[in-house]
């Protein structure tokens, strides 16, 4: 077959939608209001109090800011397909979809690393927290948070951006990078070797969260009642955040890789941008209710403008 360079993809799976399009659309344009509303005002809220000035908020406001930047890419061009029967997108806007998908997922899981590590120090040496997570130190902490993740996904776009491609039909709802290496008429076999990398270096971190909670869970176990439930409440939202992120991202990888057989390709396609629609959503959630400061200010807030309308 013949190599062309093609300058439009299609995203063949809106087509098993069907007439529930304006379903989906309803549903989606009112999951992105809530995420904006509810991880914008977490945001805000942890910018203009300074008492949640400190390191676990700073790092948690990275997070959720990361989250905002992941379901935009995500959720405007899928709202605008949902309202079209033609499902396209152009080649530069997919390697940029490409781009800001992969540099949220990988960047959420820096990111939650640094908060594992985190309250490793808050719980294990508390009286050296101060000393270890200085200002330098978690600007730095934040920095490779986000820059190593970025220059990683930079050359693996770059490596997919330059096959030739014999086809440009996605099975997906959105870009997905392994999906247009599938459509290549070239040897991918560095894009493959380069792939099994990124995965590799982004695996250590996970290594390292489990490792900081089981220690975590050690301390714990051996501390007094009070101490226990300090400990569950500070680390109870990133245990969650992490099993709900994990899971769907492992899914995603899964199903992707394999070509796992669909049964029902509603289902699948929901369950593929989970990680892109449920984190975003359940974490400044989860985070407000659980965490007390947080709450408190949240309260406190809720308070105050109640009775200044009064």
């Amino acid at each position: 077959m013949e190599n062309v360079s093609y300058e439009i993809f299609i995203l063949t799976a809106f087509q098993d939608f069907g007439i529930k399009k304006e379903e989906y659309f309803c549903l989606s344009l009112i999951g992105y209001l809530l995420i904006i509303i509810f991880n914008s005002s977490l945001v805000t809220l942890i910018y203009n109090e300074k008492k949640l000035h400190e390191p676990m908020y700073i790092f948690l406001c990275n997070l959720l800011f990361c989250e905002l930047v992941g379901s935009t890419s995500f959720y405007i061009k899928f709202m605008f397909d949902l309202q079209t029967d033609v499902h396209i997108i152009s080649r530069s806007l997919c390697f940029t979809q490409i781009f800001l998908i992969y540099m949220y997922a990988a960047t959420e899981i820096s990111i939650l690393t640094v908060m594992a590590h985190d309250r490793y120090i808050a719980i294990n040496a508390p009286l050296h927290y101060i000393t270890i997570f200085s200002t330098t130190k978690v600007q730095k902490l934040i920095f490779v948070s986000w820059i190593y993740p970025i220059f990683m996904i930079s050359i693996g776009v770059i490596l997919s951006a330059r096959l030739p491609l014999c086809g440009n039909e996605i099975n997906r709802v959105y870009c997905n990078n392994w999906e247009i290496v599938k459509l290549s008429c070239a040897d991918t076999r560095s894009n493959n070797i380069y792939g099994f990398f990124v995965l590799c270096t982004f695996l250590i971190p996970f290594i390292f969260i489990v490792y900081s909670y089981m220690k975590i869970l050690s301390v714990c176990l051996n501390s007094s009642r009070s101490q226990k439930h300090k400990a569950f409440q500070t680390c109870l939202p990133h245990l969650i955040t992490l099993i709900f992120f994990i899971s769907s991202i492992l899914f995603e990888l899964i199903e992707s890789r394999l070509n796992v057989k669909r049964v029902k390709n509603e289902i699948t396609a929901f369950a593929s941008i989970e990680f892109l629609a449920v984190p975003p959503l359940l974490n400044p959630l989860i985070y407000g209710m659980i965490l007390p400061e947080i709450r408190k200010r949240v309260v406190y807030l809720f308070l105050k403008r109640k009775k200044q309308s009064s």
